[in-house]
């Protein structure tokens, strides 16, 4: 069953991201409400959103910079998409819009819990 798990996420990364993606930004976002930080749902997807991105431009960098690009052109290529691929696109992509769909249910599980009580 593990080894089934694992094959799949292995072979599916942009759909492991989203699997990850969804207790992250729970979390992160149930930690913030803890602490009654303003906005936490929104705060917890741009955080989740940013580390995907982050992780992937990363990976954009090291490569282009591989290619013969000087470090300053490698990182601005990588921040603003040149170069990334679908794949690696996607797997910034499917967290994002996983996290920010958690990040508006639980958006509204807040308000209609705060407009019963």
């Amino acid at each position: 069953m593990l080894d089934t798990l694992l094959g799949f996420m292995i072979a599916n990364p942009a759909t492991s991201h989203a699997l990850t993606a969804l207790p992250e930004t729970a979390g992160i976002a149930a930690a913030m409400i803890g602490l009654r930080a303003p906005r936490p749902e929104a705060t917890a997807a741009l955080v989740v959103s940013t580390y995907y991105f982050g992780r992937e431009a990363g990976q954009r960098e090291h490569d282009i910079k591989h290619a013969g690009w000087d470090a300053v052109q490698a990182h601005l290529g990588a921040e603003f998409l040149y170069g990334w691929s679908l794949p690696n696109l996607q797997q910034w992509l499917a967290p994002t819009c996983t996290a920010w769909a958690i990040a508006a249910v639980l958006f509204l599980m807040r308000s209609r819990l705060t407009q019963t009580r």
